[in-house]
């Protein structure tokens, strides 16, 4: 077989593994298959140094919510240990998500996922520890065709560091800071969501 990115994507997943440990980290093993055009679409991306993606669970505590104004009342000023998630709904997807996007050129996957959050919700964050890694084998639907181009998508926890919601329309349906899951979630956000505020629903 021939192996697309495999040694650079190992690489940089046993980096991460060893930086923020393995404990909690949900480890998935993912295998696509893509049509002939599609799968040369991705190997032509990876061969300039595409690797994957990065996203962020962003949190937010009470003392960074915005003051209210005058016409606001007390009542709906935030409990003092109240925690609020950062989801955006994406143009393609069915269900809320983490923001976040693909890696550029020589970004470590921290500044990945900071930079495309920004870039998505106009939010900063700063990274602090990770939760998942999805390590993929994308395979030619065609039977002759033995390569196989190897993508690692990584999913980081993340402290609120400024900004307040801005989106691009074009890109996202909307995005907004969460107290409780909302009803529909997408498939890898599902886990942390049932985690994180089912942790808060019992406090």
């Amino acid at each position: 077989m021939t192996h697309i990115n495999r040694e650079e994507v190992e690489r940089r997943r046993e980096r991460l593994l060893e930086e923020y440990g393995r404990d909690g980290v949900e480890l998935v093993e993912k295998r696509w298959k893509s049509s002939p055009e599609e799968f040369d679409e991705f190997a032509e991306q990876s061969r300039a140094g595409y690797i994957g993606g990065a996203y962020c669970w962003v949190t937010r505590t009470a003392e960074q919510f915005a003051a209210l104004t005058q016409s606001m009342p007390e009542a709906a000023s935030p409990d003092s240990d109240e925690e609020r998630a950062l989801l955006i709904l994406g143009r393609a997807d069915n269900g809320w998500g983490v923001p976040g996007g693909g890696q550029e050129d020589d970004e470590t996957f921290e500044e990945a996922a900071v930079r495309e959050v920004r870039e998505e919700t106009d939010v900063d964050c700063e990274v602090t520890d990770l939760f998942r890694l999805e390590r993929v084998e994308r395979h030619c639907t065609d039977p002759d065709d033995d390569r196989v181009n190897h993508m690692l998508y990584v999913f980081f926890d993340a402290d609120y560091a400024g900004g307040e919601i801005r989106i691009q329309p074009g890109e996202l349906h909307g995005a907004a800071w969460f107290g409780e899951a909302p009803e529909r979630l997408h498939p890898a956000t599902e886990p942390k969501a049932k985690e994180w505020f089912g942790e808060r629903r019992v406090r």
